[in-house]
Order: structure tokens, then C-alpha cells, then sequence
């Protein structure tokens, strides 16, 4: 978001719209006239470090001569809090020597910076205007005030990392730390963990794995742990990752479990359902003659063998085990907000549209208060998220961008990846069934509108709604005298 003036052809963002601006510097150290800006877009090329530039000069108007604001502001040497040992001098070109980085906040070096030749010690104008606190109290952090000591090689006792020379240090603890993990928050929830997760200073003395990255943890460093999974624990930098943790601080915030279950035991086998209240369900682990060819309520895949809830009343009302457990209300994975679970009549004829996969389905669906309408497989993900195609890594939701499916073969934008080899499903696959039966052709057109799946060439599996009735029959999969494969969906 930016500020445009469409006369002028100038654009400016909202930070700098904020700064003030000065409109002369009369009191530069590297030339002895005053500099006037101008507010205009020009092609220079600055007097004192040589970089051509297109922006707004500060010039002489006596000698002809530009200047970058920096740059006129600048002078020759500088005591700097951060280094009080030596003074730095400017430099207006980067020595292979320096390695190109500011030694406090690790950008790269521009034209003008400073450094100290003893020591090899750069900073640039960013750091030397805003220097990083030389003393901090942060009692979270730990109980004693800490001080910068730049420029050393360390492990930050609270991430367990020491990618940063420059730790916050306490001498008398032989404590040190980032100064960006100063102020990490104690309490938070991610998106691969059903609980909230606390910040401890240490785990307990183990072998340790973390629960995003699943790389070993130093238990002797900081790191995240949930209460109620004794077993749980996180890399400080992979909870606080940008699509791991939704960036608020839950300290001090009651917790609250929207999470309802929809059915209520009646008892052992015998539940009633929320979606189905006048009549009890009868858990039943295999099908008989009289369930052949019926289809779950819920997901409205068929189901030839159990577990399943099938109504003690009437004849054709069945539910999945799985599907029955689904909860009432929970937080979706993909829009985090808060989804009530909607029970609808298998026949209806008004299809839903899934926001995440874009399908259209029957049977039941989840929705939030801005009717914002998931169908229940997708709605019932929750993260890690396990399946027997991949059984030796957990994968999660990831938003980067189109990803090839290993099972179906397309480009999949919704998509459940594995953090530890790359392995990608489409939304819309992990929840095909894994077991079939041969049924006839009609039956194959009675369920054509419901995502239906086979096994085609290469046990790929594919939509047999692409191969139309008009086509070869031979065209399609698994075609035989008339008959297709259907699968069962076994959770």
C-alpha cells in the first residue's frame, strides 16, 4: 500500500510518507555550503562516495555538486557505544576484508558505513543512527540484567543457536542470548499441535525431538513444551515461524475448549448422534447382507466393511465410525476460525461447495458464522496430519504454492506437504479410500456427482467423472464387461 500522485508519476510508501522531511542540511561535515533538497526524482551521481543514483540529491547550488542525505550527514569518525574500545571511521567502499555484513544487524554493507580496522568491526548508517541497547532488564528473559558484548561466538541459552555474534550476556550466570529472543513470547498455540504450548528454559533430561522440524533438541537450551503431551517440544525458532504460530501471545489469556463432541454414549456400541437424535446408532465391526451398497451419511462413500454406527430404526441410515467421532464445533486448520458441523440429507439435491478444495459434495459439511462452507473432509484435517501413503513423517498444510500430488498427479495449490522430504498430497486426496469392490456400472453413475475414485495405469489414482459416457468405455480404467472398481473409505 503506497501513496500515488498520478500528475507527478511519484509513489511513496507508508513508512516514509511518516518521516520528516528536511528540506536543507546547513551544518554538513563534508562540505562547507549548505545543501538544499531536491524534491525531485534525478539522475546524480553523489560527490562523496561516487554511486550513481536516481532519486532526491542534496546539492550545492555554489559548486554544482549532490550529495545522498546520508551521505551529507555523515562525518569522518565516530565513538560508537556498541564498540567504545576504538573509534570507527567512514568508509565509502566495502574492503573484502569487512565480509560485506554489518556486524551488529548482519544487512549488507552499502556505500557508506562505518568500521574499525583493529578489530574488523563494520557497522552501517542504520545501526550508527538507532544502536542496539548496550544494557537490558528483561526479567522474563532472566532475572539479571544482560549487556552486549558483540563480536563472540556463543549458543543462545534460549533457541539453542549460534548463528548471531552478537549475544546479550550475563557474566555472573554465564547466561547469553539473541537479542530477538529476548522478548519471545511464554505462551502461544501452533498450527501442529492441538494444545497450547509454554515456554521452559530447559526440558527435562532426554532424547529430545522437535515436533515441527523433528531435528534432535539440546534439552539443556530454551524451548516450547506442552503440558498435557509430556512428550512434546519445539525449537524456539520453529514455533514462532511465520505460518506455525499466528503471531499472538496467549499469556494471561484463559483457555477456552470450543471443541464439542457430536454424539453421546448411550451405551458401550450405542451412541445418538447429533445428526441423526431421534433414534440410537449400533456400532457394528463388519457389514451383513443388509448394509451391501449403502453409503455413509456423512462423507456418502460407500461402506463395505466396518466400523460403523448404522441406526437401530431405520434401514439406511449409516455412519463411518470415524465420521460419527467427528466434533460438533472445532477451529479449521486452513482460515483458523471457529466451524460448527452441519448434518444434510445424503439426497439433497442443492450440491455444497468446499472453500478449501473446491469440490462439490453431499452429505455433511462444516461452516463458519460467515458461511464460509467446508465439506467434512476437508473441515475434519487437523495438523500433524497422518496417512499410510507416507507413514514415516507426519505432513501439515502448506500455502507455497502449486505442488505436483504424488497420488492424483495434478497441480494442487491447497496441499499436505512433509517437512522432511518434500512428499505432497492434494487437499482432496488423503481421503480416498484405500479398499475396493467390483459393482456395476450403475451404481458408477448413481455416485458419479460424488467423487468417486479408481485406480488407472501406473496405480494412479484418478476422477472417473473425467471419462464421459460418450467415450470409449475401454478409455477408461479398470473398464471391464461393465464394471468399475469403487473403493471403500477405510479412516
Amino acid at each position: 500500500m503506497y501513496y500515488y500522485c498520478s500528475i507527478c508519476d511519484f509513489a511513496i510508501d507508508l513508512i516514509c510518507v511518516k518521516k520528516e522531511v528536511k528540506k536543507e542540511i546547513g551544518d554538513s561535515k563534508i562540505h562547507e555550503h549548505p545543501l538544499s533538497l531536491v524534491p525531485e526524482m534525478v539522475s546524480f551521481t553523489c560527490h562523496l562516495c561516487q554511486v550513481l543514483d536516481d532519486r532526491f540529491p542534496f546539492v550545492c547550488n555554489l559548486c554544482d555538486l549532490s550529495f545522498h542525505q546520508y551521505c551529507a550527514e555523515s562525518i569522518s569518525e565516530i565513538n560508537y557505544s556498541c564498540h567504545p574500545q576504538h573509534p570507527l571511521k567512514r568508509y565509502t567502499r566495502v574492503p573484502s576484508r569487512t565480509g560485506g555484513k554489518c556486524c551488529l544487524c548482519g544487512n549488507k554493507l552499502h556505500n557508506v558505513f562505518y568500521h574499525c580496522s583493529v578489530c574488523n568491526f563494520s557497522v552501517d548508517i542504520n545501526c550508527v543512527k538507532k544502536p542496539p541497547p548496550f544494557s537490558l532488564h528483561h526479567p522474563k528473559a532472566h532475572e539479571h540484567p544482560i549487556i552486549l558484548m558483540p563480536q563472540r561466538s556463543f549458543v543462545c541459552n534460549a533457541c539453542g543457536m549460534d548463528d548471531d555474534p552478537n549475544p546479550y550476556v550475563c557474566p555472573q550466570c554465564n547466561f547469553m542470548i539473541h537479542r530477538n529472543c529476548v522478548d519471545k513470547p511464554q505462551v502461544i498455540k501452533i498450527n501442529h499441535h492441538d494444545h497450547r504450548i509454554y515456554y521452559n528454559h530447559y526440558l527435562d533430561s532426554d532424547d529430545w525431538e522437535c515436533g515441527v522440524c523433528q531435528k534432535e533438541m539440546k534439552w539443556t537450551c530454551g524451548a516450547y513444551s506442552c503440558l498435557k503431551c509430556q512428550d512434546f517440544a519445539v525449537h524456539l525458532r520453529c514455533a514462532t515461524k511465520f505460518g506455525i504460530w499466528d503471531g499472538i501471545e496467549l499469556e494471561g489469556i484463559s483457555e477456552t475448549n470450543i471443541e464439542l463432541k457430536s454424539y453421546e454414549v448411550v451405551e458401550e456400541g450405542l451412541i445418538k448422534h447429533s445428526g441423526h437424535q431421534n433414534h440410537v446408532l449400533k456400532l457394528k465391526e463388519e457389514s451383513d447382507g443388509d448394509d451391501e451398497g449403502i453409503v455413509c451419511e456423512a462423507c456418502v462413500y460407500p461402506v463395505f466393511c466396518g466400523p460403523f454406527y448404522s441406526c437401530t430404526e431405520c434401514d439406511n441410515y449409516i455412519l463411518h465410525q470415524k465420521c460419527a467421532h467427528l466434533p460438533k464445533k472445532k477451529i479449521d486448520s486452513f482460515y483458523k476460525m471457529e466451524i460448527t458441523l452441519f448434518p444434510c440429507d445424503k439426497m439433497e439435491t442443492i450440491l455444497g461447495l468446499c472453500e478449501v478444495c473446491q469440490h462439490f459434495f453431499q452429505g455433511f459439511r462444516y461452516t463458519t458464522k460467515d458461511d464460509i462452507t467446508l465439506d467434512m473432509r476437508c473441515g475434519s484435517i487437523s495438523e500433524p496430519f497422518f496417512h499410510e501413503s507416507h507413514p514415516h513423517h507426519p505432513l501439515y498444510i502448506d500455502f507455497s504454492g502449486n505442488k505436483t500430488c504424488k497420488a492424483c498427479g495434478d497441480e494442487a495449490t491447497f496441499i499436505l506437504s512433509c517437512q522432511e522430504c518434500g512428499y505432497v498430497l492434494d487437499i482432496k486426496c488423503p481421503f480416498l479410500p484405500n479398499k475396493g469392490r467390483r459393482v456395476s456400472l450403475t451404481f458408477f453413475r448413481d455416485l458419479c456427482g460424488l467423487r468417486c475414485v479408481l485406480f488407472g495405469p501406473n496405480n494412479v489414482l484418478e476422477d472417473p467423472c473425467r471419462y464421459r459416457e460418450k467415450q470409449d468405455p475401454s478409455s477408461a480404467p479398470f473398464w471391464s464387461l461393465g464394471f468399475i472398481t469403487i473403493f471403500d473409505l477405510r479412516h
